[in-house]
């Protein structure tokens, strides 16, 4: 089931469903990815605001977040950053997405793993998992 998060957030997601939390200022890039994300078996919520990121963060504790590199005027990579800088959200595994390959500085800001866009579903759904099997290990 997808959740857009806008004032309301619903905390009632099936115990088998893994939480991730998809962070692009696109709109429509959200809401694309977080049903093709439902129909893999995902609870999806989508924020297109950065600045509400740590608050989305501790009502719904996702298990992963994939976020853009390129939030409008704000850097996916400070969001990151200071993401980090909270003791409870340090190992949080994040995603970067982007356009143009910014792995090495992805993974220096603390990100868990990067993808260069357009990918393909199954691509991203093979990420996302070896992510969360690193982190369970």
């Amino acid at each position: 089931m997808m959740t857009a998060v806008s004032p309301d957030i619903t905390p009632d997601v099936p115990l088998d469903k893994v939480r991730l939390l998809i962070v692009d200022d696109d709109p429509m890039t959200c809401r694309l990815l977080a049903l093709q994300l439902d129909m893999e078996g995902y609870h999806c919520t989508t924020i297109s605001n950065p600045e509400r990121a740590l608050e989305i963060i501790a009502a719904e504790s996702p298990c992963l977040m994939l976020v853009d590199y390129h939030l409008g005027r704000h850097a996916g990579l400070d969001l990151l950053r200071s993401i980090r800088e909270h003791e409870e959200y340090e190992y949080l595994p994040a995603i970067v997405m982007s356009g143009i390959d910014r792995r090495q500085e992805s993974q220096l800001a603390g990100a868990s793993a990067f993808v260069l866009k357009p990918f393909k579903l199954p691509e991203l759904v093979t990420l996302i998992q070896a992510v969360l099997d690193r982190q369970e290990a």
